[in-house]
């Protein structure tokens, strides 16, 4: 999440006398007060005075969220939705959904209409957080809260575009459902990571469609997700909070050592460094890091460079991110794949708004969905209100 500071890599980092939690991207999962060895954690509206301010000037001197461009540092302040209950759709049920849905329901009287494809809220946090590490879904125990507030309709495993209702506004919070692809020769028999989390995650709708084969698998991807499923790979699967059929194939699959190949340099990698040491850690005498290597074809014989070498190997997963798709009714921008939109209000669609990663383009942790989500629903309550449906 990235909500904590120092982080490594920062000055201060392992030398400072106090850690900063910063409320733009924190998900009050709670992880932090379980592990402070010296209870030193503690809720805003617990801490001492002159701790929240000295919080709020580290914060204050740093580089604003990227893509946001929020007011103030504090909790958003603005007039209530006045006129009566209103009635509002929220499309996704993943953190820029519920962060949504819970602004709504803080700073509205709305009536809150939440749907989602699956059967359980939390999206990414429930089905795309590694298993070994569980601090981080505690935060989908405060999404189960949301919806089971008396303003929130929950409908799950529902379509949007079936519900018949009239709504004064939508807000599609679908995030970006698509992996990118290396266009390689042979790719379609290789995994992505975007399948092999969900699988191992135990999400309902997930298959693993490519048999693991020892020794050596070779992930294409330089970020935290291939970091994910490099240690994954290589974990005891007994140790693991997993179905027990993925327990079973991830034991017997015999991987032994990985290959992480990076496109780019090092300099270039989008894991951040804690994620980096973490694996290291824990596995690093077998994990290779490889960089500036681009593959041209997946065989039978492994993973061919364009410099003419081959990496054997039995498996090949590619972890080289997301991107979004159109969304019935709305504008869509292919290069970016995101719904054009201006502070989370779609061009040329009155009443629709959009949060996360279909907002602003498939990148950002958790936490930084819930400044996207503070925004959007911003622009909803200071915007025009037409009526629509979500099939208009």
């Amino acid at each position: 999440m990235n909500s904590i500071h120092p982080s490594p890599g920062e000055p201060g980092f392992g030398t400072g006398a106090s850690l900063f939690i910063d409320p733009r991207t924190c998900i009050d999962c709670g992880a932090c007060a379980d592990i402070c060895p010296v209870d030193a954690a503690q809720p805003a509206d617990q801490a001492a005075a002159e701790d929240i301010e000295r919080n709020a000037a580290y914060f204050a001197e740093q580089e604003p969220l990227d893509a946001m461009d929020l007011d103030s540092w504090g909790e958003p302040s603005y007039q209530v939705w006045g006129g009566g209950p209103r009635r509002v759709l929220v499309v996704g049920a993943g953190p820029a959904g519920m962060y949504a849905t819970r602004e709504l329901l803080l700073r509205t009287t709305a009536e809150v209409t939440l749907v989602d494809r699956l059967e359980q809220v939390g999206g990414l946090v429930r089905y795309g957080v590694a298993p070994d590490h569980p601090s981080t879904k505690q935060i989908i125990s405060s999404f189960e809260r949301i919806v089971r507030h008396e303003r929130v309709r929950w409908l799950p495993g529902t379509d949007a575009a079936e519900l018949p209702d009239q709504f004064d506004a939508v807000i599609h919070a679908v995030g970006a459902r698509r992996s990118r692809r290396l266009g390689i020769d042979g790719e379609d028999a290789a995994c992505t990571a975007e399948d092999f989390v969900a699988w191992y995650n135990g999400r309902p709708d997930a298959q693993l469609l490519v048999e693991l084969v020892g020794p050596r698998a070779v992930i294409v991807g330089n970020g935290n997700v291939a970091l994910d499923v490099t240690r994954i790979l290589l974990s005891d699967a007994d140790r693991l909070d997993v179905p027990a059929e993925v327990r079973r194939t991830l034991a017997a699959s015999g991987v032994k050592e990985v290959v992480l190949l990076g496109r780019r340099g090092p300099e270039e990698a989008a894991y951040t460094e804690s994620a980096l040491r973490e694996l290291m850690a824990a596995a690093g005498d077998r994990v290779e890091l490889r960089h500036h290597a681009r593959p041209t074809a997946w065989t039978s014989e492994g993973l061919t460079l364009d410099d003419g070498t081959t990496i054997a190997a039995g498996n090949l997963f590619t972890a080289i991110g997301f991107e979004g798709t159109p969304v019935d009714g709305l504008p869509f921008d292919p290069e970016r794949g995101i719904v054009p939109n201006v502070r989370g209000a779609v061009v040329g669609r009155p009443g629709h708004y959009v949060a996360g990663w279909i907002k602003r383009g498939a990148r950002g942790g958790i936490g930084v969905n819930k400044a996207c989500a503070q925004e959007t629903v911003m622009t909803l309550v200071s915007s025009s209100r037409a009526l629509v449906s979500p099939g208009s």
